[in-house]
């Protein structure tokens, strides 16, 4: 119950937090602060830049009374034309968080993050007092050579107390919000009647003006969900002899009969496999755009000269790292790696070579018994990845106002002002929207691979045993067991009777927890493998679309 205690305390100081000291403080400053943008250009300037080949506007003779009427447009006065081909040079500008503060979406980026953040530390937190805690008490149930039977129930207790980890369930509202921002954000596409950030985001994704350039957007998101969908059948199909996603096990721990008397399984081994593929079809169809995004930033971070050799790199590693992750998790791939190690480990050559031999016995120790903890480190280290290049991210995408600037003035035709300066600020206009779309994915990915650790006895670091998911409890034997003593506990004390009442009752949480252990390393482990699947197929297509339009 201390365990327990302390994490209520944890949760009513995140809690705490999150209403009073983020009003003050938020963590968008680190993301913002210090970031340059375009600003548009003004009348002036542009009036100094085109010289004699501004015209005016045909309406300017109009009467003076309608112009000044309630119906009249006062501001096409200011507007004037001049050839689009007319170079212009953009100013640049430091911004702040307070001036993203008056842009749209700032609030649900604001409260993702913060709460992110919030939970991150409330995790982190837990994790330490679980692990010093369990330690300490391993070390000193060690010590005692005899350990008298009613300990064993007080030993069960704990550890029953110590599962009891209240931190999931912020990371189940990580989840819950981070769709709930996804789905917000698609849904722009499906509206009949287009808002300005769907428009801002049309215009400053095209240097085309022309109705209905954008008219399939929603298209897209239809389509890729269904070949999403058809993807994660046939890779559910393949599970067991080329992929490790162990469902199989997940679906007989879930079905298992919980009494004497056999029954109906819970759900169908098909229901099982349609409502996994729904979902998986879903995040795949919210990650369209936000990889179409970062596969347009991507290509313009390493091919316009924006950014240093180390960002850079870092940039080639956020996106071709989630290959490798995937790999993971392939058969085929890590048994002939497990093979060729282990078979290089016993050669004449790599025996005289401690250093080479002690990496090679990691890595076998890695691919064989924790190969868990491999997948959880690779995910994590992709996650890291993301969260490095975030404000360089940002700032590429700010970048590319002048670029598309450049692009619409090599088109044909005559354009106005306003149609400038609508074009430079649509930038800067979608920077919440941008910066959300790159931050609910990791987030996703992010919360997806804790609850996966926690719920599947994984670990951070590739120490001690894994528990094995096959090893399961029957729960008909415990509750048999538990019939039958209290059928011949007549001669018993009640203190005995309340002693191993105590202890079938662990008894049982135990099953459950060894078969919420299988459970969960199938669900928890394809949808981490399917988050990581979907962003880097939606990252590939957006890189192959926007190098395609941008050579032609």
């Amino acid at each position: 119950m201390a365990v327990l205690g302390f994490q209520l305390v944890t949760t009513l100081i995140g809690a705490c937090i999150l209403s009073k000291i983020v009003t003050y403080f938020s963590c968008t400053r680190f993301v913002f602060d210090g970031l340059s943008r375009f600003m548009a250009p003004s009348d002036q300037l542009l009036i100094e830049a085109s010289g004699s080949f501004k015209t005016r506007n045909k309406n300017k003779k109009r009467r003076v009374d309608a112009t000044n009427g309630p119906n009249s447009n006062t501001s096409s006065q200011d507007r004037f034309h001049f050839p689009r081909a007319l170079p212009i040079q953009l100013q640049s500008s430091v911004i702040t968080h307070a001036d993203v503060a008056i842009l749209p979406l700032y609030s649900s980026f604001q409260w993702l993050l913060d709460f992110t953040v919030c939970t991150l530390g409330i995790y982190l937190v837990t994790e330490l007092a679980n692990s010093s805690l369990l330690s300490s008490h391993s070390s000193a149930s060690s010590n005692w050579s005899v350990i008298p039977p009613p300990r064993s129930s007080t030993s069960n207790a704990f550890s029953l107390s110590t599962r009891l980890n209240l931190s999931l369930v912020w990371l189940a509202l990580v989840v819950w919000f981070t769709l709930r921002v996804l789905v917000s954000m698609t849904s722009i596409y499906f509206r009949t009647h287009t808002p300005e950030l769907h428009k801002a985001e049309s215009r400053s994704s095209t240097s085309s003006t022309a109705p209905g350039a954008n008219s399939g957007e929603w298209f897209l998101v239809v389509v890729t969900g269904f070949c999403f969908l058809i993807l994660t059948g046939f890779f559910m199909a393949l599970d067991g002899r080329y992929f490790e996603f162990e469902l199989q096990p997940a679906y007989t721990n879930l079905t298992m009969n919980t009494t004497v008397s056999p029954a109906v399984p819970l759900i169908s081994w098909g229901a099982f496999n349609v409502i996994l593929a729904f979902t998986c079809a879903s995040i795949g169809a919210l990650f369209v755009y936000p990889g179409m995004k970062f596969g347009r930033t991507y290509l313009d971070a390493v091919s316009k000269g924006q950014t240093s050799a180390y960002q850079r790199l870092l940039f080639h590693l956020t996106f071709i790292m989630p290959l490798f992750s995937l790999l993971l998790w392939v058969k085929p791939i890590t048994d002939h790696l497990l093979r060729s190690l282990t078979t290089l480990s016993f050669s004449h050559t790599v025996m005289q070579q401690p250093t080479l031999l002690a990496l090679i016995t990691v890595s076998v120790e890695l691919l064989g018994t924790q190969i868990g903890t491999l997948r959880l480190l690779s995910c994590l280290f992709v996650v890291l990845l993301r969260i490095s290049v975030t404000r360089w991210n940002l700032q590429v995408y700010l970048n590319s106002a002048q670029d598309k600037l450049d692009r619409f003035n090599r088109e044909p035709g005559q354009t106005s002002n306003k149609e400038v300066q609508r074009l430079v600020a649509s930038i800067f206009y979608c920077l919440n929207l941008v910066a959300l779309q790159w931050i609910a994915p990791t987030v996703l990915l992010l919360s997806l691979v804790c609850l996966y650790k926690n719920t599947a006895g994984l670990c951070w670091l590739p120490f001690g045993a894994q528990p094995s998911p096959s090893s399961t409890i029957s729960p008909n034997s415990t509750l048999e067991q538990s019939r039958d003593f209290v059928g011949s506990s007549d001669t018993y004390s009640w203190t005995a009777t309340l002693s191993e009442a105590r202890l079938t009752f662990n008894q049982l949480v135990a099953c459950f927890s060894t078969r919420g252990v299988a459970i969960s390393r199938g669900v928890f482990g394809f949808l981490v493998w399917w988050c990581l699947f979907a962003l880097q197929s939606v990252s590939l297509l957006g890189l192959a679309y926007h190098r395609f339009t941008s050579d032609h």
